[in-house]
């Protein structure tokens, strides 16, 4: 019995311990399940994407991120509009003058063609900036110890690689940086890996745009042309070849033929247009503009939400040379008579050449964003003809008519009048004010001709409160007329000249006030708080503008606005500050759209956005206007950026322009 019952109770014990056995293999199995479970459920939540639901410290990293992504591309984008493809123009460009036109002390927009050469950017090397300034740019812009008030550190844990694409419809910025997210007790929280930023900018069709008028250009030599024409033109202030019965010489002041061949330019390139992108359609009467003023760069280029300006200004460089010259003066020769019957009679002969080269600014503007791709190239008329160098004649000599504006605007058989007003009128507010305003010069432009008419009356022919002029018009089947008066808009009409009708031009009166007596002073802007008035530093840049738009206007080419006024203020050369006005729409009160842009060393500081309204008579007598700013420039990049998304909310902190 005793030994049946040790039997039985060994059997009991190996049976305990064969269950305690089995119980801990149990156990493992759950605890290495929970483990597995642990592992994927925080590989779940630490690999996120843009655009995916994740926690709310990820999604706060992410938000910076992007906002510095896209704040970094945006400004590089700004720059390679403004800087010909360049972001940093290179040293061999900015430090060689004839390879640049420089648009301000700090602003340079290179040379796609100068002379014989070509030195245009890439698309690809385009694409290439973009890519190192964000790799560049990135991480100074994300990494700030005190950004996140100490809630979470960041851990770069691999490059910044960015990888731009450049499409039809846009920008798009990828960037690929791991980053991993901690908490204040140093566990890793979050890791985020791709970012992605876009852009609408059309930078692709903008820059094609370009290329494609500087290669056409460069064949063509059709900007020469049109210099080559103003000149042949027989403006009076402007003699190529001629001759009159007279015995008294003739001479023309160098320095006001060389004005007034800048003055050609400068008003003429700007009516350019490039068929098949937005432009202001010419009439089908007029050829003239259709043949010489609308560009073909191509049969088969369409984009309407591109257009373009071409400018030149008088500030720009200019080198003129014309021939024979004696002294200040050019003059005619007086011919001898050989024949018995013209012995008695003089005769003043003049032949002389022209060379001429200067910069032409072309605006590529993407209508849909407002965006500005600008390059710039050199025109070239070398002894009256297109020369871009000296065996580099491509344009075969082209004989023009010397049927000049004198002997076409004597040649007047249609009546016509034409009564001027002045017109005063804010819709915002119901101003409606149009009375006859005598005074304004009248001229008539047909073709390549143009003819001064006259001056409007008060109380013309008797009619009493009126302003107008009567005379008659030469024949035209499709001319402009233009009513022109100092401090005003001037304002045009397009006309075909018929007995007995009555034109009516509408001129806005102005008010211009000097920039010497306008001050920006800076507010510096710190975590919501706004600190007191303070003038510009140096090396700032201020850019102001305001516009007042008017239903129902037509606008000519190179406008965007009803009423414009640009204005750069702060660290700039006396000679420009000097020359520049702001310009107000005079006689009411008018609320203008103003914006102001802080600058320095090409860097976005601060600004101001918001509405302005200008009682007319505080402006009238004003002795000074203060423009407030609001300065970031000590914030870190990445709220830089969101305050450049949030500047017209972030503008009611300070005051409103100040009439004084």
């Amino acid at each position: 019995h005793k030994k049946r019952s040790l039997v039985d109770v060994d059997r009991l014990s190996f049976t305990s311990k064969k269950g305690q056995v089995t119980l801990f293999i149990i156990l493992g199995i759950v605890i290495l399940l929970a483990v597995v479970l642990v592992i994927i459920f925080r590989t779940e939540i630490t690999t996120t994407k843009p655009g995916e639901v994740v926690p709310t410290t990820t999604g706060q990293v992410e938000a910076v991120i992007t906002a510095c992504i896209e704040e970094i591309g945006e400004d590089a984008l700004f720059k390679v509009g403004l800087q010909g493809g360049y972001i940093d123009v290179p040293d061999h460009i900015l430090n060689d003058k004839s390879k640049h036109l420089e648009l301000a002390p700090t602003i340079v927009t290179p040379y796609w063609a100068y002379w014989q050469t070509t030195d245009i950017p890439s698309l690809d090397f385009i694409k290439e900036q973009l890519d190192d300034d964000v790799e560049q740019h990135l991480a100074s812009c994300v990494f700030d110890p005190d950004k996140f008030l100490g809630i979470f550190d960041i851990v770069e844990r691999g490059p910044v690689l960015a990888d731009t694409e450049i499409t039809n419809s846009g920008v798009e910025f990828n960037v690929e940086w791991n980053v991993e997210i901690r908490n204040a007790k140093g566990e890793v929280v979050s890791e985020v890996l791709n970012h992605k930023a876009e852009s609408p900018v059309k930078l692709k069709d903008a820059y094609t745009m370009a290329r494609r008028i500087v290669e056409v250009e460069m064949r063509d030599l059709k900007l020469e042309d049109i210099t080559q024409d103003l000149i042949a033109l027989e403006h009076p202030n402007v003699p190529v070849q001629g001759f009159e019965f007279s015995c008294s010489e003739k001479r023309w002041n160098v320095e006001d033929v060389k004005q007034s061949v800048k003055d050609l330019l400068r008003v003429n390139l700007r009516a350019l247009q490039v068929s098949g992108s937005d432009i202001l359609e010419y009439p089908d009467e007029l050829t003239y503009y259709q043949n010489h003023y609308l560009w073909n760069i191509g049969d088969t280029f369409r984009n309407s939400d591109l257009s373009t300006t071409f400018t030149f200004e008088d500030s720009y460089p200019f080198s003129f040379q014309v021939t024979p010259q004696n002294g200040r003066y050019l003059k005619s020769n007086t011919m001898s008579q050989n024949s018995e019957f013209l012995s008695l009679l003089c005769m003043q002969g003049w032949k002389f050449s022209y060379d001429v080269s200067y910069p032409v600014l072309v605006k590529v503007r993407d209508e849909t964003t407002g965006f500005d791709f600008k390059v710039a190239m050199t025109v070239h008329l070398q002894r009256n003809f297109p020369n871009r160098g000296e065996s580099f004649l491509k344009t075969p000599p082209i004989h023009l008519s010397t049927y000049s504006d004198d002997v076409y605007c004597e040649d007047r058989s249609v009546p016509m009048m034409v009564r001027t007003f002045e017109l005063i009128e804010n819709p915002d507010t119901g101003v409606f004010i149009r009375e006859p305003l005598p005074g304004v010069e009248i001229s008539m432009t047909c073709v390549k001709y143009q003819c001064d008419i006259g001056e409007s009356l008060y109380d013309f022919g008797g009619q009493g409160h009126v302003a107008a002029f009567q005379t008659n018009f030469p024949v035209c089947a499709g001319g402009i007329v233009r009513g022109e008066k100092e401090h005003y808009k001037e304002d045009w009409k397009r006309v075909v000249t018929q007995d007995g009708r009555e034109i009516e031009l509408d001129l806005v009166p102005e008010f211009r006030f000097p920039t010497s007596q306008v001050r920006v002073v800076t507010h510096n802007f710190d975590d919501g708080s706004v600190g007191p008035a303070t003038e510009l530093e140096d090396g700032v840049i201020a850019l102001v503008s305001f516009h007042f738009d008017k239903e129902g206007t037509l606008l000519g080419p190179g406008r965007s606005h009803f009423h414009s006024s640009e204005s750069l203020l702060g660290d700039i050369d006396a000679d420009v500050a000097a020359a520049q006005t702001m310009t107000f729409l005079a006689h009411a009160d008018f609320t203008y759209s103003t914006d102001v842009t802080l600058l320095k060393d090409n860097e976005y500081i601060g600004g101001y956005k918001g509405n302005w309204t200008v009682p007319w008579q505080q402006v009238l007598n004003a002795e000074e206007i203060v423009i407030h700013a609001l300065d970031v420039s000590r914030l870190p990049q990445d709220e830089v950026a969101l305050f450049s998304l949030s500047v017209a909310e972030q503008s009611n902190l300070v005051p409103v322009p100040e009439i004084r």
